[in-house]
């Protein structure tokens, strides 16, 4: 039987503490392995605190389906939050001078070579079949999954495969010049 809230605070928010306890023992250590991973060994259970002080003040709105998912959510945000606020450390990338000078000049004849490249490949997605370019066109510029395209082209993921193949192969012959 769960146990009364805690506070009247508590009690206003509609929080289950007996519901949290429950998740901080049931999803606890998980969260701890998956800091442990990430963070110091003394920050990780910090951040786990975070995460039910997070669940805690969000629990009192509609009920959450997928609560180890949520947690982990919580807990992958916290963790982008914490990199944000670091400060940069240039004794860890020292000997990265040369990196970022161009390796070559731009000039006007790189630029033609360039739009040329980039003609040809228009070209070469202009003359694939439509389920053909609609398929690479999907999955390179509209970022989605093979199985995502599989639905919304009503056709089996393999068929997706071969699809995506046929313009890939299409495409790099132009790359490389040939027709």
């Amino acid at each position: 039987m769960a146990q009364p809230p805690e506070s009247a605070q508590e009690k206003a928010a509609g929080v289950d503490p007996a519901l949290l306890r429950g998740w901080m023992e049931r999803y606890g250590p998980g969260l701890r392995r998956y800091f442990a991973r990430r963070v110091p060994p003394a920050e990780a259970e910090e951040l786990v605190q975070d995460v039910f002080l997070a669940m805690h003040a969000r629990s009192a709105a509609e009920p959450i389906d997928n609560v180890q998912g949520y947690l982990f959510r919580i807990a992958a945000n916290l963790l982008a939050k914490r990199r944000q606020r670091e400060p940069w450390n240039w004794d860890r990338h020292a000997g990265l001078e040369g990196l970022y000078e161009p390796r070559e000049e731009i000039n006007p004849e790189r630029t033609l070579i360039a739009r040329q490249a980039a003609a040809g490949v228009l070209d070469a997605l202009k003359a694939l079949p439509p389920r053909t370019a609609e398929a690479f066109l999907l999955h390179r510029f509209e970022e989605m999954t093979y199985a995502a395209i599989a639905t919304h082209m009503g056709v089996s993921v393999k068929a997706v495969e071969a699809l995506i193949a046929r313009a890939m192969k299409r495409v790099g012959a132009v790359l490389e010049g040939r027709p």
